[in-house]
């Protein structure tokens, strides 16, 4: 399955249920695959940042998820890899954008 250990269970913390099947249908932990930092700049695997009508807010959906909730509706990206690389610039100017419209 997996060999590599939950940060969260080395600081004394129960972990997450945060699997995620990459596109190799294995399995990773989603600290590890879905969130990265290059050169000092944090970055996210982002699924998509859309606009939520009519109650007016942006929503950002990001891949990998250590929730467990039950009939969750976004399983088939917050589990599964899925998305394009965004840094916490791009968030933040997608953010802006939305706040100008």
């Amino acid at each position: 399955m997996f060999d590599e250990e939950c940060r969260m269970t080395t600081l004394g913390y129960r972990p997450g249920s945060c699997l995620v099947r990459l596109p190799d249908n294995s399995l990773k932990l989603a600290c590890r695959s879905t969130l990265k930092r290059k050169d000092g700049i944090w970055y996210r695997l982002i699924h998509s940042i859309q606009l939520s009508r009519p109650e007016d807010y942006l929503s950002i959906y990001q891949s990998g998820c250590n929730h467990s909730c039950l009939k969750c509706h976004s399983w088939y990206f917050s589990q599964i890899y899925s998305g394009s690389w965004l840094s916490t610039d791009d968030i933040a100017e997608k953010a802006v954008e939305y706040e100008s419209k």
